[in-house]
């Protein structure tokens, strides 16, 4: 089932794309367009949110052990970093078509798609974002399909 415009525009939607050399991100979308390949698929998108929220986290002393906050204004996004995700969120929320993310939270080991289960993986592909996250502090997701 499809993510019509209107549900985009009325939600923070959470969604999850790779990168060019395997690594996974989360956006927040903050009510933000998304990406096609994510409106397309709603069930999809559920697939992936179910299984990275039921990742078990690193067993470590303290919160941020396996992530490093960026920002401490998101909280959710630190719980898909200590799972491996690097983790995006809307800069301007006051403008829905507005494709800037900055980065919020960073894992310190990060997650690939070649660890994921085969049928997740081929979902999280098709949503793929050119060139590698692991440096980037901002992301433009209108470079994503």
């Amino acid at each position: 089932m499809q993510i019509s415009p209107t549900d985009q525009l009325d939600a923070d939607i959470d969604y999850f794309a790779a990168d060019a050399t395997g690594h996974i991100l989360h956006v927040a979308s903050g009510g933000g367009v998304l990406p096609e390949s994510v409106a397309a698929d709603q069930e999809g998108l559920l697939a992936l949110h179910q299984y990275f929220l039921t990742l078990p986290e690193p067993a470590a002393g303290g919160a941020l052990a396996a992530a490093e906050a960026v920002e401490t204004s998101y909280p959710g996004a630190t719980r898909y970093a200590r799972r491996g995700l690097f983790s995006f969120a809307k800069t301007d929320l006051h403008a829905p078509s507005d494709p800037r993310y900055h980065l919020v939270a960073r894992p310190l080991r990060p997650l690939t798609v070649a660890e994921l289960p085969p049928e997740l993986a081929a979902l999280l592909r098709r949503t793929l974002l050119p060139g590698s996250v692991v440096h980037q502090s901002t992301l433009d997701v209108s470079s994503i399909p």
